[in-house]
């Protein structure tokens, strides 16, 4: 279900920080912006809750997930060992055909508009896409893909405001290391520039919107007064 219009639309804006962890994913509005019916839209995001990108609730709907500090903890954790597999069989299988493809990319982020935020999140994410894509491991590809993603709501949740973004200069480095084939060094930047990303997070609690507070007062009390019927 990759290819859903839904599905896409989502992870895309989810992917560029135009939709926030807890945010509300209304089936009509999906409906209206997609094109698509509501019976269409609470299949995607049946999908995408199977993901953790989407979390649903009996009678209050859909929302982007918000991750746990733990979550969001394990995310990282799991990033430095996947990386470094994909770094590592990258630079195995790699070809004059991959060669360029990262010289390009490399390219395309040094040209690109740093203002242009959204944009800047799309290519920082495709960079680590890509270099799973030169690894040729569908199933590590398919984890770097869903880590990236999931990546993103960790850092829209828990990033300190006004932290810069490391990207600009951590895959110029990153890059040639694998065009030099120096592995030892191209695993320890990897692994550097993850540690770089989750440094900009810190533990704080989420404020929590008022709706979603009461709404779970009406469960507790819904729960406890079943608990007393019975």
């Amino acid at each position: 279900m990759d290819d859903d219009i839904v599905v896409q639309g989502v992870l895309t804006a989810i992917g560029q920080k135009r939709l926030a962890p807890g945010t509300k994913l209304g089936e009509d509005r999906l409906a209206r912006a997609s094109g698509t019916s509501r019976i269409h839209v609470r299949q995607a995001l049946s999908h995408l809750a199977s993901r953790h990108i989407v979390v649903q609730f009996p009678n209050r709907g859909a929302f982007v997930h918000r991750p746990s500090w733990k979550e969001a903890q394990d995310i990282f954790a799991a990033r430095r060992l996947v990386e470094a597999a994909t770094t590592g069989m990258a630079i195995d299988r790699l070809d004059a055909r991959g060669e360029a493809l990262i010289r390009e990319h490399v390219a395309r982020e040094a040209a690109h508009d740093p203002t242009d935020r959204p944009a800047s999140l799309a290519l920082t994410a495709e960079f680590h896409i890509l270099i799973a894509r030169l690894a040729d491991n569908s199933v590590l590809f398919d984890a770097v893909k869903e880590l990236t993603l999931r990546t993103s709501l960790a850092i829209a949740t828990f990033e300190t405001p006004g932290s810069l973004d490391c990207s600009p200069r951590a895959h110029p480095d990153i890059a040639g290391l694998i065009l030099r084939r120096d592995r030892a060094a191209a695993l320890a930047e990897m692994n550097h520039h993850i540690d770089e990303i989750e440094a900009r997070l810190i533990p704080l609690l989420t404020k929590m919107d008022d709706d979603e507070l009461t709404a779970i007062f009406k469960e507790i009390g819904s729960a406890a007064a079943s608990g007393a019927r019975t």
